[in-house]
């Protein structure tokens, strides 16, 4: 008697499986209950809305190395978008802005490391809002409220869907809990965002992170940083990451050699902060693919995707 041969599925096998999932429409249903809930609070808040950039000569320089991606055209290099960061802050230089919105499709082309974490796509979409004049508890009192907003949306919009894909309505939380990094790496180690995350039971919020240069500096507690995370519980991770941001010249530059960023790249950026033009700023970013991760329970990011965009994985579409 023979024995059958498994053998692993074809690309086009293993997209034709995605594609053709039967949650896949129930999920999309969600996904798209979350951006028009965000539209409406956004509008009501009073934020204006910009249309994203996929193309610019500078975008986020990250905290963790990517696959670069770039393209020249018209004597230049044009970069992918990997955040609208700047573009937020450039933006609130019109003395008639006061608050904006996007929502930003980003290209971070992630190494194969990122493949198996499940909170990893290496194209996905962002709503980044961003303020001027407001400081960090301004902005994670707005996220908070923005959460609490969405969810009581769905909970009255697909109760059913809701009900079968989380197998419970979504909580209303009160005020978040807050961490700061170091002290919760001094008590769990290493991994400590993802064990506290597996431990919660409700989204918290994770102080001080050094990363990209934009994110300011204490001037009175060098060394702290005045950025922020908002974690997802039950094993989900980060959903969000924001901060108040560098917008004095030399503070800017001092970053940036702190962290190894090219000043050339930056140089127009430069001009303009040197010349008082960058306004004070707060502002965050939230993953939607994430958010509808958390929302529906999934096992995966990448089943929140039509097309799957799962890091340094083959795809045909």
């Amino acid at each position: 008697m023979e024995l059958e041969t498994l053998t692993e599925p074809t690309v086009l096998e293993a997209t034709v499986s995605h594609l053709s999932r039967a949650r896949l429409p129930k999920i999309l249903k969600v996904q798209q209950g979350i951006v028009r809930a965000t539209h409406d609070f956004m509008f009501k808040k009073g934020l204006t809305q910009l249309m994203p950039l996929m193309l610019s000569p500078i975008t986020d320089p990250l905290n963790h190395g990517v696959v670069d991606a770039s393209i020249g055209y018209a004597e230049q290099r044009w970069s992918l978008t990997k955040s609208m960061i700047f573009h937020k802050q450039l933006a609130l230089m019109n003395p008639g802005l006061d608050s904006l919105y996007i929502v930003s499709p980003n290209v971070r082309l992630e190494f194969g490391d990122r493949a198996g974490t499940g909170r990893h796509l290496f194209e996905f979409t962002q709503v980044d809002f961003e303020f001027k004049g407001k400081d960090r508890f301004f902005v994670m009192e707005f996220m908070e409220e923005l959460v609490n907003f969405v969810f009581r949306r769905l909970n009255e919009e697909l109760p059913e869907l809701i009900l079968e894909l989380r197998g419970e309505l979504l909580p209303q939380y009160e005020k978040w809990a807050v961490y700061r990094t170091e002290k919760l790496e001094a008590a769990l180690g290493p991994d400590h965002e993802h064990i506290k995350s597996r431990e919660a039971t409700e989204p918290f919020w994770l102080l001080n992170h050094k990363r990209e240069f934009y994110d300011k500096e204490d001037p009175k507690k060098p060394g702290t940083y005045l950025n922020y995370d908002v974690i997802w519980p039950e094993g989900f991770g980060e959903g969000l990451s924001g901060a108040e941001r560098e917008h004095e010249y030399h503070q800017i530059r001092r970053r940036m050699a702190e962290v190894g960023t090219s000043e050339e790249t930056f140089a127009h950026y430069l001009e303009i902060a040197k010349e008082g033009g960058i306004p004070k700023t707060a502002g965050a970013g939230f993953g939607v693919e994430r958010m509808t991760r958390f929302i529906c329970r999934l096992k995966d990011v990448d089943e929140a995707t039509v097309f799957s965009r799962k890091p340094f994985t083959k795809a045909l579409f």
